[in-house]
């Protein structure tokens, strides 16, 4: 018995030792909004949900990829969302013309797929949002009835400058 309180204290003392996990660290917003605005690539939307933006952009890597980050902005331009963003485009290495692209957007407990159309100036098609449930339950019910949405979105490179000018603020 001695031993077991022994052991217990022991574990207790050594668990009291380690350092505490930190909460995950919130996203840099205005990291991820400078990166998005340098891109080469540069797509934005009004969202039909509570008038949020969506903005995207993209560079081309080697053999037809494309990496990127998007962000969704509630109507007064707080961030809501950011994440990776990557896929392929079938037009070769450039986007001068219209190719088939397929990306894949990243976000925590969900994979937004892209598929459609898209040029250096507009992007559009079918879009599928796929959640990725975490505790075990969720996991076995998704494999066997995946949760998945389909809907439409239409990106264009013009929409960018509205999309990023907040409410009430004069236009170029």
């Amino acid at each position: 018995m001695t031993r077991f309180l022994l052991l217990t204290a022991g574990l207790l003392s050594a668990a009291a030792a380690l350092p505490a996990h930190a909460a995950p660290k919130a996203p840099d917003y205005q990291s991820i909004f400078n990166r998005l605005a340098a891109e080469p690539l540069r797509y934005a939307g009004l969202s039909s949900h509570k008038g949020a933006r969506i903005l995207v952009g993209l560079h081309p890597t080697a053999n037809g990829a494309l990496e990127g980050e998007m962000m969704r902005l509630d109507s007064a331009m707080r961030p809501l969302a950011a994440g990776p963003l990557h896929g392929t485009f079938s037009g070769g290495t450039t986007m001068s013309q219209t190719a088939h692209c397929t990306l894949t957007i990243t976000l925590p407990g969900r994979d937004i797929g892209l598929n459609g159309p898209c040029s250096e100036q507009q992007m559009s098609g079918a879009m599928t949002v796929r959640l990725r449930p975490t505790q075990l339950w969720s996991q076995v019910s998704h494999f066997i009835s995946p949760d998945t949405s389909v809907s439409q979105y239409w990106l264009s490179r013009a929409a960018w400058q509205q999309a990023t000018t907040p409410e009430g603020a004069a236009q170029p």
